[in-house]
């Protein structure tokens, strides 16, 4: 029997973190309804492997997004080859380049915050929003991985609801750091995309980001 369940439920408000076993199903995105994400399941009585802990499993589709800074700015792939925050026309706003597909995997672990890819579409490639060693946040080409069987990604991140439509990030591969957003010297317009550690002393908006449908 197929089943339907709310993970926007299951991970923010259930006491019981959602776990993976040999019985758990495979599970399909099927649509986005007053701000709940839901998944189809076809319950199985085996399973070739077994889902243990630090591992991630990818569910399928996608979901398209745009990702936005506080003031309205949307994060795009400009052609110099870095991630930015920039204003967009109604026009360009239907450009691939700012039209982000979210990725979000099954987590086998006690995480309640969903585990999540984030890339861009270009040329036929996917291109991720990677972490490298420094803590720089750049495009890379790269396929969702299946499966992922570690604690850490440099393209895999916790994406934790604020309110309705704000998220923060989180960085697998650099916990406590966050994407976030950051103004270009002597460049208003712009904002710089980067990875900013979680400060226990104030409250940093910048690392609070706008996940909204894209509009046709």
């Amino acid at each position: 029997m197929e089943t339907y369940c709310s993970l926007c439920f299951m991970f923010f408000f259930s006491r019981h973190p959602f776990m993976a076993t040999c019985e758990d199903s495979h599970l399909k995105f099927i649509q986005t309804l007053n701000n709940s994400f839901y998944f189809k399941g076809t319950s199985s009585a085996s399973c070739e492997t077994e889902l243990h802990s630090d591992n991630f499993r990818r569910c399928e589709p996608p979901i398209s997004r745009w990702i936005q800074s506080k003031d309205q700015k949307f994060l795009v792939l400009r052609t110099s080859g870095k991630f930015e925050f920039e204003d967009r026309t109604v026009h360009d706003r239907g450009q691939p380049d700012c039209k982000f597909e979210i990725q979000i995997y099954q987590d086998s672990g006690t995480n309640k915050n969903q585990a999540v890819m984030l890339y861009v579409c270009a040329d036929d490639e996917k291109i991720m929003l990677s972490c490298k060693n420094n803590k720089e946040v750049c495009p890379e080409p790269m396929d969702c991985e299946v499966r992922i069987e570690a604690a850490e990604h440099k393209a895999l991140f916790r994406w934790k609801r604020i309110s309705t439509g704000k998220y923060m990030f989180e960085s697998t591969k650099y916990p406590g750091y966050f994407l976030a957003f950051e103004h270009v010297e002597d460049m208003p317009c712009l904002h710089k995309l980067i990875l900013r550690q979680e400060s226990m002393d104030e409250v940093d908006e910048s690392r609070i980001l706008c996940v909204n449908k894209c509009s046709p």
